[in-house]
């Protein structure tokens, strides 16, 4: 009879411990999902995203205009891509783990101290803010926490994306540099009504050509009539002053070093005017190369140079672009 009524006690024990696992199973499940509801589903209504860097004590905002082109936060041109990489993150984040309930408090601590503040608007309203954390171990997710008009989430999960294995945190930004626009120049040849380019690192490849006529060029070099021209070769060199654009903003130079420049005569200067009288004069510089550790010789980089933009910025930009347009003679003069 005892033995009989043991077992009754333990299988009712066991059936109120399954019980109570379950609504607490439920319960937690309620919790975590509510937590880890990072994902924005509809990223066409996001139309702000403002970004704070506890690492470097910078912030930036994006924001949708009336057009819905993402502009800076003066209205200044940001670079579109950048901000869909953004959109994209939002919308295909998902849960890769949960951090060792050990772990949590300092977790916490060094992610409050560190972390990159993503702050998202959907149709003008605050709805959700991401903690931005340093990666997992492996590199493969990356520690984040959530906050939303209604909850405020206190354990750090581990985050990754749908079809991406790598960390998050590279993707989220504030440095304004990094959304600058890159685009430098875009002139249509039928709109070109003189093209100079001063070479002073090889003065006999300088050259002037001027449109007289939608059919008829005027080529010279240093002063003197160029005869030997390829129409064809030069029609094509006049093609390539469409969209423009520079490798990336200055980050090595100081404001220093910056003015010093300034005040030494460029290495190639581009001169442009077109049919409407408009000017454009661009001034480029070689770049010491980075990589060649002498004080007994110079040597410069052979993929970069310096160059102002038209508001007077340092940027870095790639003779793969701007190489052909200073190096044209070598295009459409016959030898």
């Amino acid at each position: 009879m005892k033995k009989i009524i043991i077992i009754i006690i333990g299988v009712l024990l066991i059936g109120g411990l399954a019980y109570y696992a379950s609504n607490l199973s439920k319960g937690a499940k309620a919790t975590d999902i509510s937590l880890i509801a990072f994902a924005i589903e509809d990223t066409a209504s996001v139309n702000k995203i403002e970004i704070y860097d506890s690492y470097n004590d910078i912030e930036y905002t994006v924001e949708r205009n009336k057009e819905g082109v993402w502009v800076g936060e003066n209205g200044e041109c940001v670079r579109q891509d950048v901000v869909i990489v953004m959109l994209e993150t939002m919308n295909r984040i998902m849960l890769r783990g949960y951090v060792p309930q050990s772990a949590t408090q300092n977790m916490k601590k060094l992610l409050m101290a560190q972390h990159k503040r993503v702050k998202i608007y959907q149709n003008g309203k605050w709805v959700k803010t991401w903690y931005v954390g340093h990666s997992t171990r492996d590199r493969m997710g990356t520690h984040m926490l959530l906050e939303t008009p209604t909850i405020t989430s206190d354990n750090p999960v581990i985050m990754g994306m749908k079809g991406f294995f790598g960390i998050l945190e590279p993707r989220f930004f504030a440095d304004p540099r990094r959304f600058t626009c890159t685009n430098l120049f875009s002139f249509k040849r039928e709109d070109l009504g003189e093209i100079e380019v001063i070479n002073r690192v090889n003065p006999t490849a300088s050259f002037k050509v001027e449109v007289k006529n939608a059919d008829e060029y005027l080529v010279t070099s240093n002063g003197e009539i160029v005869n030997q021209v390829d129409r064809n070769n030069l029609v094509f060199y006049l093609n390539g002053f469409e969209d423009i654009h520079f490798n990336q903003p200055n980050y090595t130079m100081s404001e220093a070093e910056i003015d010093s420049l300034r005040n030494v005569s460029p290495d190639y200067e581009l001169k442009i005017k077109t049919k409407q009288n408009e000017d454009f004069n661009f001034k480029m510089y070689r770049r010491l190369d980075p990589e060649y550790d002498t004080k007994d010789t110079i040597a410069y980089d052979e993929d970069y140079l310096w160059g102002f933009t038209k508001d007077d910025e340092l940027v870095r930009l790639q003779y793969y672009t701007v190489g052909p347009l200073i190096q044209g003679k070598i295009v459409f003069v016959k030898e």
